[in-house]
């Protein structure tokens, strides 16, 4: 990409005003006993997305308070619906929880839609056109299907092989897989064990074209986003977080090493009197140092893993091919931050939510750039002359988040 201008992007949000905002919210949704969420929901969208903007322009939200209230109060029939008839019909409440899961791809795909054309920037709507099939490959085939398709395979080849190649062996198992029998241990230990390692083995691949899946769907007006992502780098990345993970982990062991050599050291020579003292305080000391390295290593590897995505994927990413954005995300300022939020929380009871809101949204979008910003006035006219052909769109009912998050 030629040396364009790079513009930075700006959050002008405050604690104070967001928890004005926080606070009525709140009042009105226990008030209302969760009807007013949905009026909630819109104005803290609205105000923190235009307290964010690029070079002057705020962006701006859409989406109506009844559309997404029609969407809750459907999930709420339906959750209403399944816990009636599974507490009557078992069978008809498995079926129903099955039906739920085969629908989530669906729902997703409605999501993206509806949160892309709600969301505008210098009165330019953004859209998404990825396709229904390739969000039920996406998110229901590879990540689940699969894995346990696999596995069954590989547990039926095994139940035919160790069992005389009797195919009716592996019948009986199946008809009988809900009563978790010790007969088929070793087929349930297959199926089970195979399908989660295969899904966690998946991981970093499934997070890849999920990611592609919304990225290259993506528009600005006419503009379309393009990303060039590999899964190789998804594999470094969630390995390298893993390490770290492991290592904050493998500090506290190396303490308790220590410590219990300090004890048997010093206790032969002060006796055992010292040893009884010292090993009524360790216990204490090792559970609230356990859950502080607990802590650390939830917001380290979160905070590892979410810089080291957004500075790959939005380096590999373009509008139109010649608007880029970059990230200079840093892992030890966004632990920090995650690290004192949780604490903030914590002292004040939950009051300090909305600040750290603030303080985590700050901070996430002004480590974010656009190169060549100023060719984005260009799909404003393109934009402009299509509205006014296209008309007003219909809402989807659900609002649903899709795991994307970047």
């Amino acid at each position: 990409m030629p040396d364009y201008k790079t513009v930075e992007v700006i959050f002008k949000g405050k604690g104070s005003e967001y928890f004005k905002i926080w606070i009525v919210n709140l009042f009105f949704s226990i008030l209302t006993l969760g009807i007013y969420s949905a009026w909630a929901k819109v104005r803290t969208k609205r105000y923190l997305y235009g307290s964010t903007s690029i070079e002057g322009s705020a962006f701006e939200y859409h989406a109506s308070p009844i559309v997404i209230l029609k969407g809750r109060l459907i999930a709420v029939a339906l959750l209403i619906t399944y816990s009636v008839l599974g507490q009557i019909f078992p069978l008809v409440g498995i079926f129903l929880l099955i039906l739920l899961f085969a629908f989530i791809p669906w729902i997703i795909w409605r999501s993206l839609k509806f949160n892309a054309r709600m969301t505008s920037l210098r009165n330019v709507h953004f859209s998404f056109s990825g396709l229904l099939k390739k969000s039920y490959l996406y998110y229901l085939v590879i990540p689940y299907i699969f894995p346990l398709l696999i596995s069954l395979i590989v547990s039926f080849v095994y139940s035919v092989v160790f069992n005389g190649y009797q195919i009716e062996y592996f019948y009986n198992y199946l008809s009988d897989i809900y009563n978790f029998s010790e007969n088929y241990f070793d087929e349930t230990l297959i199926l089970v064990g195979g399908s989660v390692s295969i899904y966690i083995l998946m991981i970093p691949y499934v997070q890849k074209i999920k990611m592609s899946y919304y990225l290259n769907n993506s528009y600005f007006g006419q503009g379309k986003f393009s990303s060039n992502i590999a899964a190789s780098k998804f594999y470094l990345i969630d390995i390298l977080t893993f390490l770290v993970t492991a290592a904050v982990f493998l500090f506290p062991v190396m303490i308790y090493l220590l410590i219990y050599g300090f004890n048997t050291l010093f206790g032969y020579e002060y006796g055992p009197e010292f040893l009884d003292n010292i090993n009524s305080i360790v216990p204490v000391f090792l559970i609230i140092m356990a859950y502080v390295f607990i802590l650390s290593a939830v917001f380290l590897s979160t905070a590892f893993f979410t810089s080291k995505i957004r500075k790959y994927v939005y380096s590999n990413t373009e509008l139109n091919e010649n608007i880029g954005i970059n990230s200079n995300l840093n892992t030890w300022r966004l632990y920090w931050i995650y690290l004192s939020n949780f604490f903030l929380m914590i002292f004040t009871v939950g009051l300090a939510y909305p600040f750290t809101i603030i303080r985590k949204t700050k901070y996430m979008a002004e480590t974010v750039s656009i190169v060549n910003a100023e060719a984005l006035s260009l799909f404003v006219s393109e934009q402009e002359q299509q509205n006014s052909a296209l008309g007003e769109e219909i809402g989807e009912a659900f609002d649903v988040g899709s795991g994307i998050e970047f």
